[in-house]
């Protein structure tokens, strides 16, 4: 479980679209975070949806990256805080994690996985930013 969690982030991290998508099962739900947007609101469960919203975000973090003077991977750097691994079946695992905080936002993760055949695949994520109240 490890293993696949670190080949995610990897792939994730050095946005590598092959990669990225082979992490996912054939029909994944996933709640995105108001940062990415999506046509259909703020939930797919169409691959060819999560496909079309993860293109368009790799695309803006490559510019991103690339604007910031980054030509060549890792162009980000997600790091999971307070991870968390529940595996209730043998074949399934909740994994949980914080990202940040940045700029006054916490990032919260919830991913569940199942394992088939060719092993680990991401069938779940939920995505939220939660506001941190203001320091005075």
């Amino acid at each position: 479980m490890r293993a696949f969690l670190a080949e995610f982030l990897k792939a994730f991290n050095n946005l590598d679209w092959p990669a990225f998508q082979k992490c996912w099962s054939d029909q994944p739900t996933v709640f995105y975070p108001s940062a990415i947007p999506q046509p259909t609101g703020r939930r797919t469960d169409d691959r060819a949806e999560l496909e079309a919203a993860w293109g368009r975000q790799f695309r803006a973090m490559h510019e991103s990256a690339t604007k910031r003077g980054v030509t060549q991977p890792p162009f980000q750097n997600i790091e999971p805080k307070d991870t968390r691994i529940d595996f209730p079946a043998p074949t399934v695992a909740v994994v949980t994690f914080h990202l940040g905080p940045d700029n006054g936002t916490l990032g919260r993760r919830m991913f569940v996985l199942v394992k088939g055949p060719t092993g680990w695949k991401i069938t779940h994520l939920h995505a939220s930013n939660f506001s941190l109240p203001a320091k005075n």
